[in-house]
């Protein structure tokens, strides 16, 4: 049923350090630690967060990580420029 578990959360810190929920990762460990998860599936809803100051780069690695980890529900969280 759509929406009855929360996504997982990937987070990239202005230093590039990565977090799974709010554990911290290495970047070699993020399609492992993903493949361990979906042991219940590949559908579960992935939310990318990266801060302002991250490099893009690293970001696009991350991305590529879980794409090649097997998860295709992929979404970009941003928030709102404050004044």
């Amino acid at each position: 049923i759509e929406g009855d578990t929360e996504p997982i959360t990937i987070s990239i810190a202005a230093d590039g350090r990565i977090y799974i929920q709010d554990t911290e990762i290495a970047a070699d460990e993020v399609v492992p630690k993903l493949q361990a998860i979906a042991a219940n599936g590949y559908e579960e809803r992935i939310y990318v967060r990266g801060d302002k100051d991250a490099d893009y780069g690293t970001i696009m690695r991350v991305m590529g990580s879980i794409n090649q980890a097997g998860y295709k529900r992929l979404g970009l969280v941003t928030l709102e420029e404050q004044n």
